[in-house]
């Protein structure tokens, strides 16, 4: 039987919330990775954790294959927090729905970020192996982002995918390991007007900001397979497309963007963001964003810019390895 008919049998059980799903021909060459796709695809299904087991029976001429998938909660509570999930999935969509992809993305990275802590006791007991804990377990799935609002990467990039589909707009995940560490890692991969892109909302989370806590970044957003390369490894099997485009990078589109650092030109961007947060330059790589910093901040150039001379008198920075200079200007007293 063609897989087709697998995946819609599995998958209109799996959104039922079966507990085993029993088919009536031999399956078992290919249930394993029809159950494994509908995991990549529909990180709706929250509730399972993404582990399986499956029995293939033979009586004379009649085959039966039943697929058994892990849930770790009882029927009640799985009802519940469909409620709660569906409700939530309801509200940030009507939030975060804009007039382009580029805005509607945009709104899904901040409502994410504004909405969720990263887990990390849910984080070190998955790193020791831990699989019976249903709380840590949790911390994996769009759920514990967008209803617990705190979970791990795979729950960030589960939510993101579960927004972008709810909008409309296509995205899929990507699996991998975090360079400095080799840890495992979980981001996204999402369609802008026509083009692939990467985009790590998990680590654009302030909690990961380099230097001062508390800098939200845009380094992962919507970025090339060039740029994320530099600190994310991709898994051989994760089918993720060579992403080449820039257009909708958030440095790109915001005119943040500068491929060689000149003070007038670094000056212009400075002024056009004065009164917000933060204040961002992006470099193609650190040595100019090295040179930016040498200039602006230790001999403290940027307050040669009459308009940030006359309204501040201090500043803080965050200098990220993907080239990117972020200023906090502190107002006077």
């Amino acid at each position: 039987m063609p897989n087709d008919k697998t995946y819609e049998i599995l998958l209109e059980k799996l959104s039922e919330g079966a507990r085993e799903v029993i088919f009536d021909y031999d399956c078992s060459d290919t249930v394993m990775k029809v159950f494994q796709k509908i995991m990549e695809e529909r990180p709706e299904l929250f509730w399972l954790t993404g582990s399986c087991r499956y029995a293939k029976s033979m009586r004379g001429s009649e085959v039966k294959v039943k697929l058994v998938p892990e849930i770790m909660i009882d029927d009640a509570e799985l009802a519940l927090r469909r409620q709660k999930f569906d409700k939530a999935v309801e509200q940030f969509a009507a939030a975060c729905r804009a007039d382009s992809e580029f805005e509607t993305v945009f709104n899904i990275h901040e409502a994410i970020i504004d909405k969720t802590e990263y887990n990390f006791g849910s984080a070190n007991a998955l790193a020791a192996g831990v699989r019976n804990n249903e709380a840590a377990v949790r911390g994996m799935s769009a759920y514990a982002c967008l209803v617990d609002g705190h979970a791990v990467c795979s729950g960030y990039a589960k939510a993101f995918q579960t927004l972008c589909a709810k909008l409309g707009i296509r995205a899929g995940r990507v699996h991998g390991i975090k360079l400095d560490g080799g840890g495992p890692h979980e981001w996204n991969i999402v369609w802008v007007d026509g083009d692939p892109y990467h985009m790590d909302v998990t680590w654009d989370d302030p909690v990961f900001a380099q230097g001062v806590k508390g800098f939200r970044t845009y380094d992962y957003f919507c970025v090339t397979t060039e740029e994320v390369l530099r600190t994310h490894g991709i898994d051989g099997d994760s089918e993720a497309p060579l992403c080449t485009a820039d257009a909708c990078n958030f440095f790109v589109k915001k005119g943040y963007f500068l491929k060689k650092y000149g003070f007038e030109e670094a000056a212009q961007i400075i002024r056009s963001q004065l009164g917000n947060d933060t204040v961002y330059l992006k470099f193609p790589d650190r040595n100019e964003q090295a040179a930016a910093q040498e200039e602006l901040i230790k001999k403290m150039k940027v307050f040669e810019i009459p308009e940030v001379r006359e309204r501040y008198n201090s500043l803080q920075i965050s200098a990220t390895p993907n080239g990117t200079l972020a200023v906090r200007f502190l107002k006077k007293g």
